[in-house]
């Protein structure tokens, strides 16, 4: 069996995982040491800076400024939030109940009326100072009392409906000695309903504006009543519900903005300011101290010359690999780690058995075996030492390691085949291709290997 020359090192992803778990007592001490010191030192120095004066007296001040605002901001939101609903409140109330946001616009009822008022004035050419006219102020009087909350009320009460939505319906205009009057409905019925009351209330005003400001005369110049379309309606009706789509949205963005709001700490007691410190930059340093030691863990098993598994043998120098052993007797972690990777557990006689009936297999016609290898002294004589005693019908003799051992270099040169004992972790790649390369070069035959995992 000869080297590989052309073996491309891959690394194994398991390998590597299993390598970093076998650690875990390394990184789970490195875990605790790191978390101690950074949590120790950060409770120590935040108890230090806690307690001191000028430091407690500007987180004070600073404390009760930012709770100023904080009540502010909270009571400016609070009130906001409440004049929000009361307008929401109002609006839906308003779309629902008037009847001009109620009307279809292209299907308006409107019936006009217009109303000259003529006085007695009279222009005097000759004279100098003419009488006052007072054709203007009667018209405002009229305007005045068509458009007062009595009038509205004494309205609205018999029509059914609110003043306030009455007030919508009538437009009342005055203009070079004409009283123009307006009245938009859903029906015909009504409008004329209306208009009816509104001359009513002329009548009964007129008497008290003669009494009070002049004589006059009142008569319709023109009347009409008919259905229009009214695109004026339509984008009012649009932006009355359009203001209740902001409101709501802006409700939603005050509450959010409230809910945010958070209530400025107190001053916390330097004793579990510290503590709290020290527990959170404890655990920093903990996950800090593990990554530390797996990062080392890895970088070693990337940069070790040791063999790492049985299988490596066989990959990278097609050597036989004649039976695997435990390098140590495992326990707890460990041991179910060794299980989960499938390696060896236990070492005992059918083992041992097992690898003697492979050394048979392929001794073939060979006389003498030598056992080599650079295993540790202590594993390497109880490992030959066994296979000695097996092999007991086989001319078998223990060597030792033929990269440092003169006698065990000259067993091989009597011997007729070999068979190398290996240690993961103790036994190096070099090393093994330099005891290929003696094997060869003494032209011995190379039986297979027993590592120990």
């Amino acid at each position: 069996m000869e080297p590989n020359s052309t073996y491309d090192q891959e690394i194994d992803l398991k390998d590597l995982m299993f390598a970093v778990l076998y650690k875990w007592r390394p990184v789970v001490i490195a875990a605790v040491v790191i978390g101690l010191l950074l949590g120790g030192f950060k409770a120590f120095s935040t108890y230090k800076s806690q307690n001191d004066p000028t430091v407690i007296t500007e987180k004070e001040a600073d404390y009760q400024k930012d709770l100023e605002i904080y009540e502010k901001n909270k009571s400016t939101g609070e009130r906001e939030i409440d004049n929000l609903l009361n307008d929401i409140t109002e609006q839906q109330m308003y779309l629902e109940k008037s009847v001009r946001m109620n009307m279809s616009p292209y299907d308006v009822w409107e019936a006009k009326i217009d109303l000259f008022v003529k006085t007695d004035y009279v222009i005097m050419p000759d004279m100098v100072y003419q009488n006052v006219d007072y054709t203007d102020t009667i018209l405002q009087a009229y305007q005045s009392a068509l458009t007062n909350t009595e009038f509205l009320q004494k309205v609205a009460k018999k029509v059914g409906t609110e003043p306030r939505y009455l007030k919508e319906l009538i437009d009342i205009q005055v203009d070079q000695k004409i009283l123009s009057v307006k009245v938009n409905y859903t029906d015909e019925k009504s409008v004329k309903e209306i208009m009816q009351y509104v001359l009513s209330g002329v009548d009964d005003a007129k008497a008290k504006i003669e009494e009070t400001i002049g004589a006059h005369t009142i008569s319709v110049v023109d009347e009409s009543v008919g259905s229009k379309v009214d695109l004026e309606l339509a984008d009012a009706q649009k932006e009355e519900s359009t203001r209740l789509v902001d409101l709501n949205t802006s409700l939603e963005e005050k509450q959010d903005a409230l809910d945010e709001l958070q209530e400025p700490k107190k001053i916390v007691d330097s004793t579990s300011a510290a503590a709290k410190s020290g527990i959170k930059y404890g655990i920093l340093g903990a996950v800090l101290g593990a990554f530390m030691a797996i990062f080392f863990v890895c970088v070693a098993f990337l940069m070790t010359d040791g063999i790492y598994a049985a299988k490596d043998l066989r990959n990278r120098y097609k050597l036989r690999v004649l039976g695997t052993l435990p390098a140590k007797k495992a326990g707890g972690i460990d041991a179910s780690l060794r299980k989960m990777e499938g390696r060896a557990s236990e070492e005992d006689d059918k083992t041992y058995g097992l690898i003697a009936a492979n050394v048979r297999s392929f001794m073939g016609d060979a006389g003498k075996i030598l056992v080599a290898g650079c295993a540790s002294a202590d594993a390497f004589n109880r490992v030959a030492e066994k296979l000695v005693a097996e092999l007991g019908d086989c001319q078998v003799v223990k060597g030792g390691n033929l990269l440092e051992d003169a006698e065990a270099l000259e067993k091989l040169s009597d011997a007729d085949a070999v068979v190398f004992v290996e240690e993961c972790k103790v036994s190096k790649y070099s090393q093994v291709e330099l005891e290929l390369e003696k094997a060869k070069d003494l032209q011995k035959e190379v039986l297979g290997c027993v590592v120990l995992e």
